[in-house]
């Protein structure tokens, strides 16, 4: 008789395709169940005919439609088990083979084998199924998790008997147990927080704070305090053969330990110190704070911390906002019995409905029973012309450069009126000039007096070597004949040209 199929475990297996066939999706599980389940207690070797006929009798799926598997489409889901995905084994064995006449004879064929992979996977599907009643997080898994860190510290160890592997391998279903739970409970608390965030659920927000303050924060810190030990373990060349040596104890039940094959015993115990010094390995990544650590971690716990405080401070804003929203009652009840007492005084003034535009005349603006009948809003557009500029257009443009007449004329009544010898000059007094050019070189070098690099002035191409302000002159007009304005100094001044 066959084992039953449940139809979410079905489901899964269709989505997996193990084996590759198309027609036959089922089959890889199928072989891997009568190789666990049928080969056993069977009376002939499991040869190819008779998976095929074992398939055919107990195994089709006849809720999907499927047709008796043929001996070569078997052979390749065969192929795929045991050449890629390493869950079946193959043996060249001589077998006795049963005749048509009812006699055997002995013959050369392969014999499969379910491998310990194979095993696993069976067990391991079942287990993706029941994965939503069966993944929780709870303290009392994680302290088993830290006792069997702190069993397994201890400087001396015996791999006399299994115990060591025993809790070797108890300590690391412990962790993967406890790291599933908390990535359930990452994922839960993740959308019951964002959920309590939009309903405002203050009074469920502080429960479940304080469920993570005094329950999943310890049981953190916990984990995170075995990362020394961890780290000292996978460090230790030594554990990952104590593992190794502890498997094949004295109290093994290994075939291969009991026939004393020593090949077989030793690649065992090679590749159970590669997979020992493996799985320490991949715990201590998941415990190292460094970023690259944290990144190349499937399971760091890092990244768990920073998602429960990150929803520790999701939870603690909401009930900030939900005591800074609570209402004094009393004082709501005072300012409204106010309002009652003067409501006939308060005046509200009317607002323009939202489907009237402000600048539709209608006798009431607040009859929603027009707004159907109006019309568009009609606006008059007021056409603009620009006139373009030409060059014509453009305003006369002065010469202010003076001509050369006028530069001489200037320079003569520069040192008539204001030069004392060839070198000094001086201004004390108000001057009306007969020039502009002279009373605008006057007005220059009197800059002069403000700065102390005189590179820049030169009245007429002269250079002045020193000008100087005389405080003591009262302001001073410069005025030129014939003009309504004059400039003032705020002083007299003198200068020496070099």
């Amino acid at each position: 008789m066959a084992a039953a199929l449940s139809a979410p475990l079905r489901q899964l297996l269709l989505a997996t395709q193990l084996g590759l066939s198309v027609h036959h999706p089922l089959a890889g599980w199928f072989v891997l169940t009568i190789l666990y389940r049928d080969a056993g207690s069977s009376s002939e070797p499991v040869t190819l005919s008779y998976l095929a006929r074992k398939y055919n009798n107990d195994y089709l799926d006849t809720s999907g439609g499927e047709t008796p598997i043929a001996d070569d489409v078997l052979k390749k889901v065969l192929d795929v088990l045991v050449t890629q995905a390493g869950l079946v084994e193959m043996n060249p064995r001589k077998v006795r083979a049963r005749m048509h006449n009812g006699s055997y004879h002995i013959v050369q064929s392969y014999v499969y084998r379910i491998t310990s992979s194979g095993i696993e996977y069976l067990k391991m599907m079942q287990k993706v199924i029941d994965a939503e009643t069966t993944i929780t997080a709870n303290t009392n898994r994680i302290q088993e998790y830290v006792d069997l860190v702190a069993k397994l510290s201890v400087p001396v160890r015996s791999g006399a008997d299994t115990q060591l592997y025993n809790d070797f391998q108890n300590m690391l279903n412990a962790y993967d147990d406890v790291m599933k739970g908390i990535h359930k409970l990452e994922d839960d608390l993740d959308e019951l927080a964002n959920d309590i965030a939009f309903n405002h659920g203050s009074q469920a927000a502080s429960h479940l704070q304080q469920m993570l303050r005094h329950k999943a924060i310890p049981a953190y810190q916990q984990m995170l305090n075995q990362a020394s030990r961890i780290q000292g373990l996978a460090n230790d060349a030594t554990f990952a053969d104590q593992i190794a040596h502890s498997q094949q104890g004295s109290d093994d039940l290994d075939a291969a330990r009991a026939v004393g094959r020593q090949e077989a015993l030793v690649m065992r115990l090679q590749r159970t110190k590669q997979w020992a010094q493996a799985q320490m390995t991949r715990l201590a990544l998941s415990m190292s704070p460094t970023a690259t650590a944290i990144d190349s971690s499937l399971d760091s716990i890092y990244l768990v911390f920073n998602t429960l405080l990150g929803i520790v401070h999701l939870l603690s804003q909401e009930f900030e906002h939900a005591k800074r929203q609570t209402i004094d009652i009393k004082a709501l009840s005072k300012k409204l019995d106010g309002l009652l007492a003067h409501y006939q005084q308060l005046h509200i003034p009317a607002q323009v409905p939202r489907h009237l535009p402000a600048d539709r005349e209608v006798e009431d603006p607040g009859d929603l029973l027009d707004a159907s009948t109006m019309g568009p809003v009609s606006y008059l557009a007021n056409p603009t012309r620009k006139q373009p500029a030409s060059e014509t257009d453009n305003p006369d443009v002065t010469d202010d450069a003076p001509t050369e007449q006028a530069q001489m004329a200037g320079l003569r009544e520069f040192r008539q009126t204001l030069m004392v010898d060839d070198r000094h000059g001086r201004v004390d007094h108000d001057l009306t000039l007969q020039t502009v050019t002279a009373r605008d070189e006057i007005i220059k070098l009197f800059a002069a007096t403000y700065h102390e690099d005189l590179t820049g002035f030169a009245p007429f191409g002269r250079l002045a070597k020193t000008v100087n302000a005389l405080p003591d002159t009262p302001p001073l007009q410069l005025q030129v004949a014939g003009e309504d304005y004059a400039v003032v100094l705020p002083c007299g001044f003198k200068f020496t040209f070099a």
